[in-house]
Order: C-alpha cells, then sequence, then structure tokens
C-alpha cells in the first residue's frame, strides 16, 4: 500500500490535472503594475466578469523549476508543471541528488501517478469518470478541476448560486457560492483583492459544513501582454487529508508548451513497474 502521506499528497496534486493560444508569453521577476479594476466596490457580476476574463486567455500553461515544500513531510522538491485545459496535466518532480521523484499526470481519458519510492514500483491510474468510486475521491471529495482554480485559472460560473459581495478585511472582498458535485452541494467562500479582482483566498466546504480545502494565494503578478495575472505562490490546506504544502513559481509560459505533446499526455510504463487500476481496488 503507497505510504499514506505521499499517497495524499500525490492525489492532491494530480487534481491540478482537471483544469486556441497567443504567442507564448512570460511572466517576468519585474512584470509591470496590474491595472486597477475596480475604482468602487463592483457589483456581483462585475467581480465574475473580471475574474473569468482573468483566466480566459489561459488555455496552456507550464513553468519549470517550481518549487513544492511538504512542511509534515520535511520535503523540498523541484517541479516542472505543464497543463493544457480541461484536462491535460503532467508534472515531474525531482531532486538534485535522486533524481525523478514523481511523474503526475492526466490526459484526456484518465490520470495517473508513479513514485519512485513506491514498492513494488508501480504506475496507478484511473479514468476520469470512475474518480468518485475509488480511495481517491473519498480522501479528497472536491471536483478535480478546483486545483487548477487554486493555481489562478479561476472561473465563476454566473448559472451557479453566488452570493455577495460582502466586505471582508481591508481591501478584500467575499464571494460565497453553492456548487453541484457528486458528493453533494459544497460552498465555496472566495476572496477577492477589491482593487485588483485577484482570487486571494478560495475555502471548500461540503453540505455538513465541513472544512475540505483552502488555497491562499499570493504574490500576484501581471503580464501587459496577455492581460492576466497569475499568483507566484499558493498555500494549499486539505483537512481531510491532514496534508498541506506550497507551491512557488518563479515564471510562467502562457499558451505555449515545450515538449512533444505525444509523449507529454501519455501514461509512462517505466520498465520493472506494474499498472495498478485503482477502480479495481489498487493493491
Amino acid at each position: 500500500m503507497i505510504n499514506r502521506s505521499l499517497f495524499s499528497l500525490t492525489v492532491v496534486l494530480l487534481l491540478t490535472a482537471a483544469s486556441g493560444a497567443s504567442c507564448p508569453q512570460m511572466l517576468r521577476q519585474y512584470a509591470p503594475p496590474a491595472p486597477v479594476v475596480f475604482h468602487q466596490t463592483p457589483t456581483l457580476n462585475e467581480i465574475i466578469n473580471v475574474v473569468n476574463s482573468n483566466s480566459a486567455p489561459i488555455q496552456q500553461l507550464q513553468t519549470r523549476g517550481a518549487t513544492l515544500t511538504v512542511p509534515d513531510l520535511r520535503a523540498t522538491l523541484q517541479a516542472d508543471i505543464a497543463l493544457q485545459r480541461p484536462r491535460r496535466f503532467r508534472m515531474l518532480a525531482r531532486t538534485g541528488f535522486t533524481g525523478t521523484e514523481m511523474d503526475i499526470g492526466s490526459n484526456d481519458t484518465l490520470f495517473w501517478l508513479w513514485m519512485k519510492q513506491d514498492r513494488p514500483p508501480s504506475v496507478y491510474y484511473c479514468r476520469h469518470d470512475q474518480f468518485t468510486s475509488v480511495a481517491m475521491g473519498q480522501i479528497i471529495p472536491i471536483q478535480p478541476h478546483w486545483l487548477i482554480e487554486a493555481l489562478g485559472v479561476v472561473h465563476l460560473d454566473p448559472a451557479d448560486r453566488h452570493e455577495g459581495p460582502i466586505a471582508s478585511r481591508a481591501g478584500r472582498l467575499e464571494i460565497r457560492s453553492t456548487l453541484s458535485s457528486p458528493s453533494g452541494d459544497i460552498t465555496r467562500v472566495m476572496v477577492i483583492d477589491a482593487t485588483y479582482g485577484w482570487v486571494l483566498e478560495q475555502h471548500i466546504y461540503d453540505w455538513r459544513g465541513q472544512h475540505l480545502a483552502s488555497a491562499i494565494s499570493s504574490d500576484h503578478r501581471y503580464d501587459p501582454v496577455v492581460g492576466v495575472s497569475l499568483p507566484r505562490r499558493v498555500e494549499i490546506k486539505l483537512p481531510p487529508a491532514q496534508m498541506a504544502f506550497t507551491i512557488d513559481i518563479a515564471d510562467y509560459v502562457i499558451n505555449s508548451l515545450d515538449g512533444d505533446p505525444a509523449q507529454l499526455w501519455t501514461m509512462p510504463q517505466p520498465s520493472g513497474n506494474s499498472l495498478v487500476n485503482l477502480a479495481e481496488g489498487g493493491r
């Protein structure tokens, strides 16, 4: 059986898989100031439009050399991350001494995970449509696309039930949304910057009020060519899995992917590793 802490971490990172391009653009370290989008308290519709407009241009996103910090495991890994909405994702996490330690990915049909330290060596996989029927859906009972939104590619569906904006702390506004999921309605509390429209916090609760997940975003930087802002630091907390970790990102490339697509979105099959279908109970 996979070590529970490592398994939970891998599940969390894998969920980001569930998230027409212009020329590639890099968010530089010294980006120009973001434009002020709210000069007075906005309406709910104005907030929805600003949040969605910030995400709409992003169809692909890639970063190399991100830092993944897991305090409970006292682990820091370097990670190369690529995604293509809505489901394609790949993350290779490594250390300078041991090489690749994790391979986590998703294509249009299924997702997979591989960890070097697992014994016996195995590649775990599952179809997207079987997610809620396996242990992953029980450990992290939220929709897989949520962590793409936690990374800054956020969408507010106008058809969902939203309340707000409510004045939160100074310079912040709160939106409460009721969302449908296979496990029942969930509540998302989203905290918005009252000047720039950035999504600063997201908190997810199930129908019983149990806290499922939080994402705290900071160090937003603006790309004036694509016209989007993305956070450089995202702190994730998942109380049901007793997990917390932080992703620090130096630079993004928007709407261009480096690498062979045929390989990028293909599940690996390392020599000597067995394939384990989690929907069939795994080991």
